[in-house]
């Protein structure tokens, strides 16, 4: 096809078509290369695959690109990665090449492993000929998501997720009727698969736009909210008996990006700290499950995920710092307690608090702008005026919890702007001392 023409150009495909041709062996171009191109949308990197002597093949490359060689597949398969950097090619962007070694299979046997039909296709280099064994071809035209084999989602369980995340990540892409009834089948599946390949997948799921079809979908599979409460593939109940349903969340999850551009408004049109769209949507998934009798804590199930490993450690304890503020604050202790208490993720939390109660948000918002432009910093990071050897002094007791106990109260005081020099600090602590402010 001529879309490919200027792909076999490229100069990691030369070097791919150069290297295999020394090693004497046949060289394609597979998977989302070939696909993006087709749809004309942008692809950096290059997935390709040998028929043989891949660690050569690879070496090869490495030099040719000047790129570090990394074995992915361990002793069990062959698989090479290369990153290629910008400041070592000349190159406009830094992408990365992986190489596949079949191993002396045939290209169409190879191809009947990939997920979907729209990722089964091959391109030879240099010869440009064209390999399309379950046509990928009719199917990307179509924009449909279809499972390459029966076995292709069983075989691999974490494909569920990657159908959710196409169909979302690929514009006007929607799943077959077929493919999604064996996605429902290996769903309850996904809990048998490493955790950090979940964990990937979630979130490259929810940085795309329209998180509110990814989660629909996830539903329809019963891994929303079954995965998040350690139940994937299960149709979780109310305790009516009902069917836990991901609507509200689905309707909030499509409103955040239109507040985070109406809070850049209300900011002048800029603000001092970027929107965090993933940590918000994955707030807004743990604010509406299901309250179940064995599950009715949302805290409990956050740290579930993070202990599963399906959630990064940091990612939990941000999606922690961001649930409790269904709302904006009203008053200005308030206001100032809520930008010490999320400090950089103050303008996440107040998308979130947006879609959660939108009633009066816009001129609470404006408030906050107001109040982090004048004082952000020393509300969110209040500074040192006392010390505690001090403090020690002043409440004349030695090293030990009345100290800290001292300390928190003083923080609390500067966030709350009742002390604002050193003077205001030391009487505070006098205070302490004397019992007027337990």
């Amino acid at each position: 096809m001529r879309v490919f023409q200027l792909l076999l150009h490229h100069s990691a495909v030369r070097a791919l078509a150069d290297a295999a041709a020394a090693e004497g062996v046949e060289a394609h171009l597979v998977g989302g290369i070939l696909r993006d191109r087709f749809l004309g949308l942008p692809s950096r990197d290059v997935d390709a695959m040998v028929s043989d002597r891949g660690e050569a093949v690879a070496n090869r490359l490495g030099k040719a690109l000047s790129a570090r060689v990394i074995h992915l597949g361990g002793k069990q398969f062959g698989a090479y990665r290369l990153v290629v950097r910008p400041q070592d090619r000349g190159e406009a962007h830094e992408y990365t090449l992986d190489l596949w070694d079949r191993e002396g299979t045939s290209v169409e046997a190879d191809l009947a492993r990939r997920d979907f039909t729209i990722n089964a296709i091959a391109l030879s280099a240099p010869r440009g000929e064209i390999l399309d064994p379950f046509d990928g071809f009719p199917d990307l035209r179509r924009r449909v998501l279809r499972a390459t084999t029966p076995s292709s989602l069983a075989g691999d369980p974490l494909r569920v997720l990657r159908l959710v995340r196409l169909s979302v990540q690929l514009p006007g892409f929607t799943a077959d009727p077929a493919t999604l009834e064996l996605a429902r089948e290996a769903a309850p599946a996904v809990a048998e698969v490493a955790s950090e390949r979940v964990r990937e997948e979630l979130s490259l799921l929810f940085s795309k736009p329209e998180p509110h079809r990814a989660l629909s979908l996830l539903e329809t599979l019963d891994l929303y909210p079954g995965l998040w409460l350690g139940r994937p593939g299960e149709a979780v109940r109310g305790p009516h008996g009902e069917r836990a349903s991901a609507g509200s969340a689905c309707r909030e999850l499509g409103e955040l990006a239109p507040r985070a551009l109406h809070l850049r408004q209300l900011a002048g049109g800029t603000l001092p700290l970027p929107v965090r769209h993933r940590l918000a949507r994955l707030a807004v998934t743990f604010a509406h499950l299901p309250a179940l009798a064995r599950d009715a804590d949302t805290m409990t199930a956050l740290e579930r995920l993070s202990s599963a490993g399906y959630l990064t450690r940091k990612d939990a304890a941000d999606v922690r710092t961001l649930l409790p503020w269904d709302r904006l604050p009203a008053e200005e202790p308030e206001r100032r307690r809520f930008l010490h208490a999320t400090g950089e993720l103050w303008t996440t939390a107040a998308c979130f608090a947006a879609v959660r109660h939108e009633k009066g948000w816009a001129e609470r918002a404006v408030e906050v702008i107001r109040l982090e432009r004048a004082e952000g910093e020393a509300i969110r990071q209040p500074p040192q005026l006392v010390d505690g050897q001090e403090i020690g002094r002043l409440l004349g007791v030695d090293p030990g919890p009345e100290i800290g106990r001292a300390v928190a109260a003083l923080r609390r005081a500067q966030v709350d702007g009742r002390v604002r020099t050193r003077e205001q600090a030391v009487a505070l602590v006098r205070s302490l001392a004397s019992g007027s402010l337990g």
